[in-house]
C-alpha cells in the first residue's frame, strides 16, 4: 500500500458525530493477502464506495483497501448505454 493511495470517506452517524473511513489503494499483487467483499460501478470513486455501502451488511467497518481495474466489460456497457464514463473498483477486507 503506497500512502499516496488513500481515499476518506465521511458520514454522519444518527447521533450526529463525523466518521471516516480510511481505506488504502492495493498494488498489484497485494490483493492476495485479503478478501474481497465486492465490486463496485460508478461514475466515481464515492459512486462506486456507496454502491457497496448499499449492498454489502457492515461495508462501512469491514473495509480497508481497494483496487481500481480499468477497462471492465461491465464499466465499458455502462458507458455505451449513458454516455458517461464509468470506472471499477474492488474492494477488500482483511483475510
Amino acid at each position: 500500500m503506497k500512502k499516496e493511495n488513500i481515499e476518506i470517506i465521511r458520514r454522519e452517524s444518527p447521533d450526529g458525530a463525523t466518521e471516516e473511513a480510511v481505506i488504502y489503494g492495493l498494488e498489484d499483487g497485494e490483493e492476495q493477502y485479503y478478501r474481497i467483499l465486492g465490486t463496485g460501478y460508478g461514475v466515481n470513486f464515492a459512486h462506486c464506495f456507496s454502491m457497496g455501502h448499499k449492498n454489502k451488511e457492515n461495508f462501512w467497518e469491514r473495509v480497508v483497501g481497494y483496487k481500481i481495474i480499468p477497462n471492465t466489460d461491465q464499466a465499458n456497457l455502462l458507458k455505451k448505454m449513458t454516455g458517461n464514463d464509468y470506472i471499477t473498483v474492488e474492494f477488500y477486507e482483511l483475510s
